[in-house]
């Protein structure tokens, strides 16, 4: 079921029986496992789903489900279904995973509401899960930190556009001429969030590059967009790239000769209307490497805007 409500941030939706959320501890849920020597600890994964959510919220849904409150449990978890003799602290297993954190100022009948990322207790308190509950593949893609980032850059930008193209239309209907929607393009509102021009250039991002250029031949060598890269016919257009490396020399970022296993991750933006451009495709059905690095980011299903 697609996630509409946010708490507390672009990207940190809502948990709710439906939203295929899946916590997997990260601290292992060691249990008590029979041996013919006597019950040994086992040190097991411990698995929970939103779809077992209960005692959650009754009054208020979220995209029409149950949600998630201080107070409310994934019922069951799997993964230690062998440690029979149970938890090493709770003499359990299969059992329910509960909240450790949720949000501080949100509330669903009348209790706090629990998010994407909010860390759970595993198996009656006999483990955790201290990195939350995935859900978005964005997340999934470049971490919690760095889609936060990306999609307020993204609901801004539609934001930005948005008013610009109704000043466009108010001055055209003024002036009884036809409307026409403003000249800035979403991609442009969001570099500018992103990576700011200064001195009128942008690049003071560290491991980051917006506007870059990939050449086609070969694929390997990637760098800013521009004369020096060859932009153009024979060359890819993404924009942005995220690199895997602390820090890059600017130079190499200028003349387009950044190696591409230095680089993390590509996030193409496709707005409303977006389709990819020729060279992309070309780019993506010649350079297999290329293609396992980019990801389409489509701020209308990976985001979640006011």
């Amino acid at each position: 079921m697609p996630l509409t409500i946010r708490v507390n941030g672009t990207s940190l939706t809502l948990v709710h029986k439906f939203s295929i959320g899946i916590s997997t501890a990260t601290i292992p849920d060691v249990c008590k496992t029979p041996s013919p020597g006597g019950p040994v600890p086992v040190p097991y994964p411990n698995i929970a789903n939103s779809i077992t959510l209960s005692s959650g919220t009754t009054t208020v849904k979220g995209d029409k489900a149950m949600a998630a409150n201080k107070g409310s449990k994934f019922a069951i978890s799997n993964g230690d279904n062998a440690g029979v003799a149970g938890g090493v602290k709770s003499s359990t297993f299969m059992k329910e995973a509960t909240w450790i954190l949720y949000s501080f100022d949100v509330k669903m009948d009348g209790k706090n509401a629990a998010r994407l990322t909010d860390k759970m207790f595993h198996n009656s308190k006999n483990a955790a899960n201290l990195g939350g509950v995935a859900q978005q593949p964005l997340i999934d893609e470049v971490g919690q930190t760095m889609a936060d980032k990306l999609c307020d850059a993204a609901c801004k930008a539609m934001e930005k556009k948005k008013k610009k193209d109704a000043k466009a239309k108010n001055k055209a209907k003024k002036s009884k001429k036809k409307q026409k929607p403003s000249t800035r393009k979403f991609q442009n509102e969001m570099r500018n969030l992103l990576d700011p021009k200064k001195g009128g250039q942008r690049g003071s991002q560290p491991g980051l590059i917006t506007e870059a250029s990939q050449d086609l031949v070969g694929g390997d060598f990637i760098g800013k967009w521009g004369a020096a890269t060859g932009s153009g016919a024979g060359c890819a257009r993404w924009d942005i790239v995220l690199l895997g490396v602390k820090k890059v020399s600017k130079k190499l970022v200028e003349k387009g000769k950044v190696v591409l296993k230095d680089v993390f991750k590509i996030i193409e933006v496709k707005f409303p209307g977006d389709s990819p451009t020729d060279n992309q495709t070309k780019m993506l059905k010649m350079s297999p490497k290329t293609k396992k690095k980019v990801f389409e980011l489509r701020p209308a299903d990976h985001c979640i805007c006011s």
